[in-house]
C-alpha cells in the first residue's frame, strides 16, 4: 500500500475498520511497503492478536522496522523480509518509484532487477485469520496456492489488477468457491465525504465492466478493483 493521501488512506481504514473483525486476528499485510496499513493492522488487533508484515525490498524491511520501534509494537508486529509465490525459491523483481517518490515493486518473469527469495504465503504464516494482498498482479497466483490451505483465514482485502490473459472471473470465482462473499470499495453516487462502501459482486464481473484507474505511460489503462472477501470464521 502506497497511497499517502491521508483523506483517501482514512477511508479506506474505516472501510477495513466496519467489515473485517480485526480482534485477536493474526494478519498478514502481504506487499507492506513501508508498514502503513501494518501499523493500523497492530493498532487494531490488540493484545492477542499479531501481524506479520511481508516485504522483500530492504529499503522498505528498514522503514517497517523503525516503525515498529518507534511504536513498541515487537512483541505483536514482526517481518518476514521476501517476495510470497506460489512455492519456495526466488522470484525476480522490477523496481520503480510511486508518486510519493517511495520504492515498489513486482513479480516479473526473468526480467527484473532484484533477485529475493520467495515463499508461499501458506508457510510464511499458515494460521493467518486476515490477509491483505497487495502486490501489483501477482496476486492471482497467491491466491491459487493459499486460498485452499489458509483454512483460517475468514477475510481478505485484496488489491485485483487487470493482467492480460487473466480474467477477472478466475480470482472472484475462486474466492466463492471457498465460501467468500465478495465486496468492491466503491462511494455511494453522490456521496461528497469521500467514504467507502461495500458493493457485493457476482462472479461474472468483468474488467470491460471496470473504468481505468489511470492511464501508463504509454496510453494504456491501469485497471484494479479494491476487494474484501469475508466468510463466517471457521
Amino acid at each position: 500500500m502506497t497511497d499517502r493521501n491521508p483523506a483517501r488512506l482514512d477511508a479506506q481504514l474505516r472501510w477495513y475498520a466496519a467489515t473485517i473483525p480485526f480482534a485477536g486476528a493474526v494478519v498478514a499485510d502481504v506487499g507492506a511497503n513501508v508498514g502503513r496499513l501494518s501499523q493500523f493492522f497492530a493498532d487494531v488487533v490488540g493484545d492477542r492478536g499479531r501481524v506479520v508484515s511481508i516485504e522483500p525490498l530492504a529499503e522498505n524491511v528498514a522503514a517497517i522496522r523503525e516503525r515498529i520501534a518507534a511504536c513498541n509494537a515487537a512483541d505483536r508486529w514482526t517481518i518476514e523480509a521476501c517476495a510470497v509465490s506460489g512455492r519456495k525459491g526466488s522470484a525476480m523483481l522490477a523496481l520503480f518509484r510511486t508518486p510519493e517518490g517511495e520504492w515498489n515493486s513486482r513479480v516479473v518473469d526473468g526480467k527484473g532487477t532484484r533477485k529475493v527469495p520467495a515463499r508461499p504465503l501458506s508457510a510464511l504464516v499458515p494460521d493467518a485469520t486476515v490477509v491483505k494482498l497487495d502486490i501489483e498482479g501477482h496476486e492471482y497466483e497467491v491466491l491459487d496456492e493459499a486460498l485452499p490451505r489458509l483454512e483460517r483465514a475468514h477475510s481478505w482485502a485484496i488489491e485485483l489488477h487487470a493482467v492480460p490473459g487473466v480474467p477477472l472471473q478466475h480470482a472472484l470465482g475462486l474466492l466463492m468457491a471457498h465460501g467468500y462473499r465478495v465486496y468492491a470499495g466503491a462511494r455511494r453516487a453522490g456521496d461528497t465525504t469521500g467514504e467507502w462502501i461495500g458493493e457485493e459482486i457476482a462472479a461474472t464481473l468483468d474488467w470491460s465492466a471496470i473504468p481505468p484507474t489511470r492511464l501508463r505511460a504509454d496510453g494504456s489503462a491501469f485497471k484494479m478493483l479494491h476487494v474484501i472477501a469475508r466468510r463466517e470464521a471457521p
